[in-house]
């Protein structure tokens, strides 16, 4: 039996056990990202490693394990204060127009407000997931855009990157928000309850 095959085994033998690590350990990344993913994540972290794996029993697989799902939700929390750093960015370009007050549901929270009540906190907390979730939703090309736009990087600059003219690069500068503010509103109601 080859050390992959063997890792594999071992890993479905221990699902339970990780799912129950990982929901403990990673009770706020939850909002961003199933568990399911999280422990495919670690998963593959374990398989990656198989050259270099030997098993010496179940309580230092566990130990092994344990280090490896730390790891990967340590560079999932990285990525998502990342994300968080960029959302609150783009939530300038997806706020600037006022479609955020469609149905009153944010209630005109900026997050730019200086207000910090409990209930403003959570609620920029919410646009700041709503964000990165219609940033991920949108295609490559638009999410740069958006990227870039947020980060105030030229139009001329974003033109010279994508290859086109610039009146190109405005059409599709106006097309990626649009298509973000979309976004934005289709994760927002689909928060709502009902």
């Amino acid at each position: 039996m080859n050390e992959a095959h063997g890792l594999a085994a071992l890993l479905v033998a221990h699902d339970a056990w990780l799912r129950s690590l990982l929901a403990g350990h990673a009770r706020g990344l939850l909002r961003f990202e199933p568990l399911d993913d999280l422990v495919q994540g670690t998963h593959a972290r374990a398989l990656a490693e198989a050259g270099r794996f030997a098993y010496r029993g179940d309580a230092e697989f566990r130990a092994w394990l344990a280090t490896l799902a730390r790891r990967h939700v340590g560079d999932r929390h990285d990525h998502y204060r990342a994300c968080k750093r960029r959302a609150t960015r783009v939530l300038r370009i997806t706020l600037a127009d006022g479609h955020h007050s469609a149905a009153g549901a944010t209630r005109g929270v900026s997050p730019l407000s200086g207000k910090a009540g409990p209930a403003t906190v959570a609620e920029r907390r919410e646009l700041v997931v709503l964000a990165i979730q219609a940033l991920g939703a949108l295609m490559p090309r638009d999410r740069d855009l958006v990227r870039w736009t947020s980060e105030g990087i030229s139009i001329e600059e974003q033109a010279q990157r994508l290859g086109i003219s610039y009146e190109a690069a405005q059409r599709a500068v106006l097309r990626a928000q649009e298509r973000l503010r979309a976004t934005f509103e289709l994760a927002r109601r689909a928060r709502l309850p009902r």
